[in-house]
């Protein structure tokens, strides 16, 4: 079918609807008239739909802000001491359980070595061994300051004899003189460090030979018992300070059979990021909340902060510690919390909801609509920034109706003050 002949049929066909219509009876009629008035609303919701985008609002008001940094954290003793055993054995008696105050000296629990005789009989002799060798570098360096001693007044005798200064070093000490006072002072610095190096053999050898023996500890502090890790009959290890054969013997890595701690001196240290560190100041207030009391938030104060960051896989933190106003006894040990620091606030500004603000041109910006429903970005200076609003510095003035996040809806505009729902 050529292109005249589509010409010449369809307004036949039009013809024939048409005559058809009038014609036929009234029910076909109304359906088809309803069919196409459907036809035509689909059609121009296809291709005539309202395309005008329709927002979100928000209104600048005066308002307060409080500028909040959260964290979360963990109860810490501010006087705590680990009580290790100075011997490898079983934990034979216990003096004190859970809860209780001890002072300096009193019993805390004795330990029955599990060391053989030949074990004691080696530790024993590695450690008189130690202490011969102890004595030995003593010796050695009371020669060396006896020589030093005795190379200075040969030095002094010789320069007040020819009319020179009697102090060492002066003009007329002959190159002789000084290579000898050199070598004497060479001599008492590698004695001395003989005597160090000796004195920590020493030391290790009688830690080890300690870990073969008996033991009754005592408390070295004041204060109240607050983790027993064990029961009579278990198995503890001595804390060795430095790596010994017996150390190297051992089977498992030293712990604290008990912990003295004191909970009138309680802190939370967190870690505060580098964005926020320079927000917090000593004394801010801090709202506290334990997940494991319940209904109840405490009061604190910042009391400490870290001016050297610690870099944890490219992350640098800086702790801080918070002192707890109102401690209570159900307030324990690491405990977890939640942390809220009040670092500033501002009363009676102009403010606007945070989902207002967008990037724009290296700063900040809100979105208004102009008188032609045109969207456009009016740059603005942030002051503070609370959780759901931040303050206007300038920019926009109170009773600004600015756009929500530039947020396309479908259906209603309603929302809340300003016409929009805040963030």
């Amino acid at each position: 079918m050529n292109i005249k002949n589509i010409l010449l049929f369809i307004p036949r066909k039009i013809r024939q609807f048409i005559n058809w219509y009038l014609h036929t009876n009234w029910v076909k009629r109304i359906a088809v008239s309803l069919a196409v008035i459907f036809a035509i609303i689909i059609l121009k919701n296809i291709f005539f739909s309202n395309k005008k985008a329709k927002y979100t609002f928000d209104t600048v008001q005066k308002g307060d802000i409080t500028q909040l940094v959260t964290e979360n954290g963990n109860v810490l003793s501010g006087n705590q001491t680990d009580i290790y055993s100075p011997s490898t054995g079983v934990l034979d008696t216990l003096y004190v359980k859970n809860g209780d105050t001890v002072k300096k000296g009193d019993k805390l629990f004795t330990v029955r070595s599990t060391a053989t005789v030949q074990e004691q009989t080696a530790s024993l002799a590695s450690f008189q061994q130690a202490s011969s060798n102890f004595d030995s570098a003593n010796n050695n360096l009371r020669a060396a300051q006896a020589s030093l001693e005795h190379t200075l007044d040969d030095i002094h005798l010789f320069q007040y004899g020819n009319g020179g200064f009697s102090n060492v070093g002066s003009a007329n000490e002959t190159e002789a003189q000084k290579d000898a006072r050199t070598r004497a002072q060479t001599a008492v610095d590698t004695a001395q460090s003989a005597v160090t190096a000796a004195s920590a053999s020493r030391t290790s050898a009688l830690l080890a030979y300690q870990a073969t023996q008996n033991a009754v500890v005592t408390a070295p502090t004041n204060g109240t018992i607050q983790n027993i890790i064990g029961l009579p009959g278990s198995k503890i290890i001595a804390q060795l300070n430095s790596t010994t054969a017996a150390q190297s013997t051992q089977t498992g890595a030293a712990t604290p059979v008990l912990i003295i701690g004191d909970n009138k001196n309680q802190a939370i240290k967190t870690a505060v990021s580098e964005v926020d560190i320079n927000k917090i100041a000593l004394n801010q207030k801090v709202d506290i909340v334990f997940s494991a009391i319940p209904n109840k938030t405490y009061t604190g104060h910042v009391i400490q902060t870290d001016f050297s960051g610690t870099d944890t896989q490219g992350v640098i933190t800086y702790n801080v510690f918070i002192a707890i106003d109102n401690p209570d006894e159900n307030i324990k040990q690491n405990m977890s919390t939640s942390l809220t620091i009040n670092t500033a606030a501002r009363q009676n500004v102009e403010t606007v909801a945070n989902a207002a603000i967008v990037p724009y041109q290296s700063g900040k910006a809100v979105q208004i609509l102009d008188t032609k429903g045109k969207l456009t970005f009016v740059p603005v200076v942030i002051g503070l920034r609370g959780f759901t609003r931040s303050e206007i510095i300038s920019g926009v003035s109170e009773g600004t109706k600015v756009v929500l996040g530039n947020t396309q809806l479908t259906n209603n505009q309603s929302g809340g003050p300003g016409g929009g729902p805040l963030d």
